[in-house]
């Protein structure tokens, strides 16, 4: 299991953290601070750097097992940094972000694009998203709100114990039906990939 700390910070690690056996941590930028400040131990810090002093950097690199330090001006953002250095560790690995969802849209969207990539999960004290493949999932999300998208053409949605219930539908990419359902239970199908997001009012 691989887990990522990155920016914003609006989770709260004493709540949504757990230490797992055999983990590798990853920090990012201000995210990488925000969890050595929360006493854990860095296997790889990464980033440009640009939104933390040379105080805390310096501490970084007194308590990180490896550091990278990338220009402000680059070709990829620091959470593809991060992502791309997990998948680089273990392509299969059980990824979890820390963050990555925030105000800027922009970032949120393509932050949303790398789940594409691997078992990765994105989480914050209000929202977690992953990407389901076809096959039957038990979900148990802990919040507020479920919503399913399509990533291409979904075949024969299945939703059982949530408080809206599907069975055997097509959902496509610009049908947003499974929007804003509650509880939590079995989601199945056939092909094509989902998009889950669950999520609080804040």
């Amino acid at each position: 299991m691989i887990k990522i700390f990155a920016a914003p910070l609006n989770y709260d690690l004493d709540k949504l953290y757990a230490h797992d056996a055999g983990e590798i941590l990853i920090g990012v930028d201000k995210g990488a601070v925000y969890a050595q400040k929360h006493g854990l131990t860095l296997d790889y810090v990464l980033g440009d750097f640009d939104s933390i002093t040379d105080s805390e950097f310096d501490t970084l690199k007194d308590h990180a097992g490896s550091i990278e330090r990338f220009k402000v001006r680059k070709d990829k953002t620091d959470s593809d940094l991060a992502i791309t250095k997990a998948l680089s560790l273990d392509k299969d690995a059980s990824i979890t972000v820390y963050g990555g969802v925030g105000s800027r849209l922009d970032h949120t969207y393509g932050n949303l694009l790398m789940l594409r990539r691997g078992n990765i999960t994105m989480i914050t004290d209000n929202q977690m998203a992953r990407i389901l493949k076809p096959g039957i999932h038990e979900v148990n999300h802990g919040y507020e709100y479920i919503s399913f998208f399509a990533l291409g053409e979904v075949k024969k949605l299945v939703l059982k114990d949530f408080s809206f219930e599907l069975n055997g539908y097509d959902l496509s990419e610009d049908d947003p039906l499974c929007i804003s359902n509650k509880g939590n239970g079995t989601v199945s199908f056939e092909q094509g990939r989902l998009l889950m997001i669950a999520s609080n009012d804040a």
